[in-house]
């Protein structure tokens, strides 16, 4: 029974020593926060391992998170998981929901940033953009034929038109030259043929009769244009001049116009454009409408997956940008040390505790075999 006893006030001796080592020795990574001295001399082990190397603790922990945790790689994993992008998508197609259900206008988004007077800053703008457009777009072409600039289904919609734009002004000549104001017209030339031949002119006019010989060349120029081989010649002279024009290269019709006349009749569509136009004053959801069901089954996940495939490239320059290592460093440096203390217990504290328990079976091991010796010494 006294053995017994003995080999219990071993293991139980042990077991306190052991556990209460591991305990002070876990007390002493956090405390004390501050070094203690006596007598001027700073005491040993003061203060306790985590508050005296905090700032390596912090940059490690900064190290950690960048180069195992919060990496750029599982952050790419991250932004390209169908998953999360298929979220981004539906929070893009709500958040436009909410933002159309406003009602507001295109001016009234324009004033709320700032921009006064909307119609005529659009317009302004509208009109410097198209002149800009024109410049560029003629420096480009303007050493290059007319015909390059057609697109191949303009120039065969025009082509295809000559022969009947030549039948409408042969037409057009037979009805003006019909009424009287074109017989007045023919009547004066007439008149003019003859006066301009002297006495055998006016001679010849009081023998022909100038009544009977305007509705003559009347009928005449009528049958003449008339006539297929007419119309047909009318064709092959509008196909000439339309061939020769569009070989002009684009700098000689801006010298018969005016570059600058150009531009500024560029200028003034594009500001008539959004002056004439109400748009500015209808609610955009107005505006949208017809185009919804495209907006937000098509456009707005393409736009996030566009979204997160640029921003996933650009992951590294963002991450080494945002500096997250310093940024937890700074953290956990601005921690007090009785925070500092209390996250690592909530992370550790069942583990802290095993240890102290691990001590004090050890303890308790080491007290029983010390027991035992005794006894066989």
């Amino acid at each position: 029974m006294n053995t017994f006893v003995y080999l219990l006030f071993m293991m139980a001796v042990g077991a306190l020593i052991g556990g209460m080592t591991n305990f002070i020795a876990i007390v002493m990574l956090f405390r004390p926060y501050e070094p203690i001295y006596i007598f001027g001399k700073r005491l040993p082990l003061t203060p306790g391992l985590i508050p005296k190397r905090r700032r390596e603790l912090a940059e490690q922990l900064g190290k950690t998170v960048v180069e195992h945790l919060v990496t750029p790689e599982g952050l790419r994993r991250k932004l390209t998981d169908p998953v999360f992008v298929a979220e981004v998508a539906d929070w893009g197609r709500e958040w436009l929901k909410r933002w159309l259900s406003r009602r507001e206008t295109p001016a009234q988004l324009l004033e709320r940033f700032g921009v006064h007077a909307p119609d005529e800053w659009l317009s302004e703008l509208a009109a410097k953009q198209a002149g800009r457009a024109y410049e560029q777009w003629s420096e480009t072409w303007r050493l290059r034929p007319i015909r390059d600039l057609l697109s191949p289904e303009l120039k065969e919609t025009m082509e295809s038109r000559i022969e009947s734009l030549a039948d409408y002004l042969a037409d057009r000549v037979i009805d003006y030259f019909s009424s009287e104001e074109g017989k007045r017209q023919i009547a004066g030339m007439i008149d003019r043929f003859f006066q301009e031949r002297g006495m055998v002119g006016g001679m010849m006019q009081m023998l022909l009769g100038n009544v009977n010989f305007v509705d003559k060349v009347q009928s005449e120029l009528g049958k003449f244009l008339r006539h297929a081989g007419t119309r047909a010649m009318l064709a092959r002279l509008l196909w000439t001049e339309w061939n020769k024009w569009i070989s002009y290269p684009l700098a000689a019709v801006e010298e018969m116009i005016g570059r600058q006349r150009i531009k500024e009749t560029v200028s003034a569509a594009a500001r008539g454009l959004v002056r004439n136009n109400d748009w500015l004053d209808r609610p955009l959801a107005e505006l949208i409408a017809p185009y919804e069901r495209e907006l937000f089954d098509r456009f707005v996940p393409q736009a996030a997956n566009a979204a997160i495939h640029a921003l996933s490239d650009k992951i590294e320059g963002i991450v080494g940008k945002l500096g997250l290592a310093d940024i937890v460093r700074n953290q956990v440096e601005s921690f007090s040390l009785r925070r500092l203390e209390v996250i690592i217990l909530s992370i550790a504290r069942r583990e802290l505790k095993m240890i102290t328990y691990l001590g004090a079976l050890l303890g308790a091991m080491i007290g029983a075999v010390q027991g035992i010796i005794g006894l066989w010494l």
